[in-house]
């Protein structure tokens, strides 16, 4: 029998057409293909083509052909690299490859597009329109930096659920759907959300199974935090602690001039170490290249002030029905409310009529004596009738006379307040002697008109002037009362008055609501009109085609060109960037909220950067508290964080740039330190006197030093910047100081708990960049007794209240805790990640 060589010699020229054929074919469809699926077709074609070649004598060619596909195909397949093989992530309790983070990422915009589309399913039409998914709801876990740490965290619940045998039924899961839908999800409605996205019942169910099983495992082992009483004197502190520094500046970049340029090999190890490390994220100012995430946005804007000039003008009429309206809640001149409620003791009582203001005062114990000078003896009786008239209401105070009736009639006023009032009166001081003397001259009132009773009526014409006020009080009490109240100011309208002053603070009012009113009801339409966009975007119907971005663009461009809004458009953006920007004003915006004693609200950039990446086109709205600019937007490309190449020269150049900096900085802080030990030595000198002369670098050539005082400050204050909701938490910030460029946290703790009042040191700012000679100049309290009283104070302080900004510091120590705790969960399973491998494969298949 002739050997495989002697056929393939007798029929060379027969075999040379098939595998030319299969030469042409590999070469052209090889080429378009991933290398790692290249072993099974090249199995079917060559074990293919052999088998026919063996089955041709016999005709069978084909028969055996096939035979040999099949053959091939299988050893080909054994022999292919798997996808994915390649590990990302590697640790004591598994790996994970390619593909299977590929499909946990996958596995998460299933159950997170499945509780969008089946909450807004169980809900109507109208309901809608202004719905929004809870975020509570959907899947992913807090304050992770990006979304390996997220798939990586969910890996690892995953293994602790299994450890605690935590089971997740289905009737678990169908009581979730329930609890976010509000029993509303029928049962053909979760059909058709099911076949909309493509998914079984059983597919569903599993997926949220899993992601169920790790959130219920990081509710049980993600830690709390319980902060000590220690710990909130501290920020106490850090709010009302007060210092004044002199502070002299050396910039880092102004010693990078000595610095040579590094070589190829220092940049290349620098690449190395860095490709993988976010800039900042071993400590403020640490080096690191790695890419952060980038959204770009679209967005429909209502303009404040262009809608201003939408709304008519404000007539005359309109003020003044305003003013009719609600000047009984908001031009009420009166400040004293007549409630009861309000009448505590030692405050000042709503007056109800005269007679009560003036029945307490010495009035009319000063007035008495006088009704009997003038009184006969038939009209003493006449006299003395009326006046019980006028004391019928505090009859009971006749008796105590004097100083009991002050106390009675006044007693929701101290006796000092009453004194007080009336060393205020011109008229009082001289008619309160001759009521102190009064028993003395009761003896010859009575004696007076026995001696000349003819006469009585004489005097009165002479003393007519005089003695008239005295004869009115016996006859008309009430009229003789006012009397005593001609020096109290004049009583308010009981309404501010309709002048141009007011009339222009009510047209600007009207105004203002008009415009907001305007304005939401333009971004409401703008949100809806993106609604319906978004709906043909990501859910498409069979029979439509969705449209493209570019037509949405053109979409969204001339609806605001029709409704007077504003369209723009960013570039793919970090969150720094849109925070820092003042082109686009996202990064200070929020979103609105109905209910204003609820908590502090989204902002822009945590529901951008805190979405799924490839949650887009999915419509929100914000609200922008400096410009009062209402916005409606979506996220239409989020990139997820990336290792940059070497040879990118923008990469290049930041490589450069941050070998300096890192070998600049010690350069300027020792130079600060000479300049901290010339300060100290100085003794009582300025600090200005002490630096005379000297440069930032040290040398003759160099920048002169020149110091600056800055304004009092503390640690931290409270902001309300950026807030949409005036009821929302008040945000603790970093105190901004003038004289500084950017005080981290490490500058403030070095000045306020490492230097004593009068001491001199160094400190860097927030990014290192530069290096600070401070001398601490006033500082509040700097006493112990000053301390103690500080103390007694936060003693004496709510750190409770809605309002406390010790609240959002509680919080942040629970967001850093549980951060920490993800890396050393992290740390625990030894966790190593590859994912440098993962994007030069993209790479490749990209190319």
């Amino acid at each position: 029998m002739a050997s495989p060589l002697e056929l393939f010699r007798k029929n060379q020229k027969v075999l040379m057409v098939p595998l030319t054929i299969l030469a042409m074919f590999a070469f052209i469809i090889l080429g378009q293909m991933n290398v790692n699926q290249a072993p099974p077709i090249l199995g079917m074609l060559f074990v293919g083509a052999l088998f026919w070649f063996l089955g041709k004598d016999r005709g069978k060619g084909k028969e055996f052909a096939a035979v040999g596909v099949v053959i091939g195909f299988i050893v080909g397949y054994m022999n292919m690299p798997q996808m994915g093989a390649a590990n990302v992530v590697t640790s004591s309790a598994g790996e994970i490859d390619q593909q299977q983070f590929q499909e946990m990422l996958n596995n998460r915009r299933i159950a997170n597009q499945f509780v969008a589309q089946s909450y807004f399913a169980s809900l109507t039409e109208e309901e809608q329109q202004r719905a929004r998914v809870p975020q509570g709801a959907l899947f992913g876990f807090p304050f992770v930096e990006s979304s390996e740490d997220d798939m990586i965290l969910e890996f690892l619940l995953r293994k602790e659920a299994d450890k605690m045998q935590l089971v997740v039924s289905d009737d678990a899961i169908s009581n979730y759907i329930s609890r976010y839908t509000n029993n509303k999800l029928s049962r053909d409605a979760f059909q058709e959300v099911c076949q909309k996205m493509g998914v079984t019942q059983g597919q569903i169910y599993e997926i949220l199974r899993n992601q169920l099983k790790a959130r219920l495992a990081f509710q049980i082992k993600s830690p709390e935090v319980s902060l000590t009483p220690d710990q909130y004197w501290n920020f106490y502190k850090k709010f009302n602690v007060r210092e004044e520094l002199e502070v002299a500046a050396l910039p880092v970049k102004d010693f990078e001039g000595q610095i040579p340029e590094p070589t190829d090999a220092e940049k290349q190890a620098f690449y190395e170490n860095y490709k993988a490390v976010f800039p900042n994220q071993k400590g403020p100012g640490s080096p690191g290249l790695l890419q952060p995430p980038k959204v770009k946005v679209e967005y429909l804007l209502a303009d404040y002030e262009e809608t201003e000039k939408l709304v008519p003008p404000v007539k005359p009429e309109e003020i003044k029905a305003f003013y009719e309206e609600n000047k009984e809640t908001l031009y009420k001149n009166n400040p004293i409310p007549n409630d009861p409620l309000l009448n505590l003791p030692g405050a000042p009582t709503a007056p109800q009529g005269d007679q009560p203001i003036e029945a307490p005062k010495p009035a009319a114990s000063e007035k008495t004596p006088a009704a009997p000078k003038e009184s006969a003896a038939p009209k003493a009786d006449k006299t003395e009738s009326p006046a019980p008239k006028a004391d019928s209401k505090p009859k009971p105070e006749a008796t105590p006379k004097e100083k009991t009736e002050s106390k009675d009639k006044t007693s929701a006023l101290d006796s000092d307040q009453t004194t007080f009032v009336a060393l205020l009166d011109e008229k009082q001081p001289a008619k309160k002697e001759p009521a102190k003397k009064e028993p003395a001259k009761k003896e010859p009132a009575k004696t007076e008109p026995a001696k000349n009773p003819a006469d009585a009526p004489k005097p009165q014409p002479e003393t007519k002037s005089e003695k008239k006020p005295e004869t009115k009080p016996a006859a008309k009490p009430a009229e003789s009362q006012p009397e005593s109240a001609t020096t109290a100011p004049p009583p308010l309208e009981p309404y501010r008055p309709l002048n141009d002053e007011l009339k222009s603070e009510i047209r600007d009012q009207l105004l203002r609501e008009r415009t907001l009113t305007l304005m939401k009801e333009k971004i409401n339409a703008a949100a809806t009109f993106m609604n319906d966009l978004s709906y043909a975007i990501n859910t498409p119907d069979t029979a439509e085609t969705p449209p493209t971005p570019k037509e949405v663009t053109e979409q969204l461009k001339k609806y605001a060109a029709k409704h007077h809004l504003v369209y723009n458009i960013t570039p793919l953006m970090t969150a720094q960037e849109l925070s820092e920007s003042e082109k686009y004003p996202l990064g200070t915006a929020r979103e609105p909220t109905l209910n204003e004693f609820t908590a502090q609200p989204r902002t822009v950039l945590e529901q951008l950067f805190g979405t799924p990446i490839d949650q887009l086109y999915t419509t929100f709205e914000a609200e922008d508290s400096f410009s009062s600019a209402l916005i409606s937007y979506w996220k239409i490309d989020h990139t997820d964080t990336m290792v940059p190449k070497f040879d990118d020269p923008e990469i290049q150049k930041e490589i450069v740039a941050q070998i300096k900096t890192e070998k600049a900085r010690p350069l300027a802080q020792k130079r600060a330190e000479e300049l901290q030990a010339l300060i100290t030595k100085a003794g009582d000198k300025e600090m200005q006197e002490a630096l005379k002369g000297q440069t930032i670098t040290g040398k003759k050539e160099g920048t002169e030093l020149l110091t600056q005082t800055t304004e009092s400050f503390s640690w931290l204050r409270t902001s309300t910047a950026g807030a949409s909701n005036p009821f929302s938490f008040p945000r603790p910030e970093l105190s901004t100081i003038s004289a500084i460029d950017g005080a981290g946290n490490d500058f403030m703790e070095q000045v306020f708990d490492n230097l004593q009042d009068g001491g001199v040191g160094v400190a860097l700012n927030a990014d290192k960049s530069v290096a600070y000679v401070v001398k601490v100049l006033n500082r509040i309290p700097s006493t112990p007794g000053g301390q103690t009283a500080m103390y007694q104070e936060f003693l004496k302080t709510d750190l409770f209240f809605f309002f406390s900004p010790y609240l959002p510091m509680a919080q942040q120590e629970q967001v850093q805790t549980i951060q920490a705790w993800g890396k050393d969960l992290q740390a625990k399973y030894n966790v190593q990640k590859h994912f440098e491998q993962m994007d030069q494969a993209v790479e490749v298949v990209q190319e």
